[in-house]
């Protein structure tokens, strides 16, 4: 019987080391408590369609127009100012005359509001581009003036050299007058060189040509009109 009673528990303890269901620390649940998803409500007047995060942000960087807008509803901007009912996308594409103007999206939509669009004439718009055109080009044509001193310091004529290769890089057309200013000494010959060579160094860095022979006299009074090489 003793020999009965010890081959039990032999088998009672196998059991309880391989057959019992294993247990885990109470940290280790914590790692995947599930977290409830709220689903969005869809819109009763139009639907948007998901788009990933990158196209969205391409959408912003450039005009969103006619067929493009991602709503099957829009808002219409009207003549004074004010905002129409919203009407299907379709509907609104056939509104006008789309060989003479288009519809742009002008104002992104949310789950409870269609995007807002404007009808733009393409003849107006080329008219804008080619103002805004003229006016940049106006801007680029203008000559900017630096005017150096021929016995300037060296903090004075770092900055103005990097002042006159700012403006050739962006195209500008620079005149360099060096001149004396008056009640000031008269430069020494080390001061003049210096300062011209500085100035024609400067602008072969950068690539620049003079627009016109130099006017004037080293020492005294000097004109350079130069411009960045096409």
């Amino acid at each position: 019987m003793k020999h009965i009673r010890g081959l039990i528990s032999t088998t009672q303890a196998l059991r309880h080391t391989f057959l019992a269901p294993p247990t885990f620390p109470q940290t280790q649940f914590l790692r995947y408590t599930l977290i409830p998803v709220i689903a969005q409500p869809q819109s009763r007047f139009y639907s948007i369609r998901r788009r990933p995060a990158n196209a969205q942000l391409l959408a912003r960087s450039k005009q969103v127009k006619d067929e493009d807008i991602r709503s099957q509803h829009v808002q219409i901007v009207n003549e004074e100012g004010g905002l129409d009912s919203p009407m299907r996308l379709r509907d609104a594409l056939n509104s006008f005359d789309r060989s003479e103007n288009f519809l742009l999206q002008v104002s992104p939509g949310s789950i409870d509001r269609p995007p807002v669009c404007k009808i733009v004439s393409r003849v107006a718009l080329r008219e804008q581009e080619r103002a805004k055109a003229k006016v940049t080009h106006a801007a680029k044509t203008a000559v900017k003036q630096i005017e150096l001193n021929w016995a300037i310091d060296a903090h004075d004529l770092a900055h103005r050299l990097k002042q006159l290769t700012t403006f050739l890089e962006k195209g500008r057309k620079v005149e360099i007058i060096l001149t004396r200013k008056k009640g000031k000494r008269p430069p020494n010959v080390e001061e003049v060189k210096h300062l011209m060579d500085s100035v024609m160094q400067t602008t072969k860095e950068a690539d620049a040509v003079q627009m016109r022979p130099m006017e004037g006299e080293p020492g005294k009074h000097v004109i350079l009109v130069v411009k960045k090489r096409d």
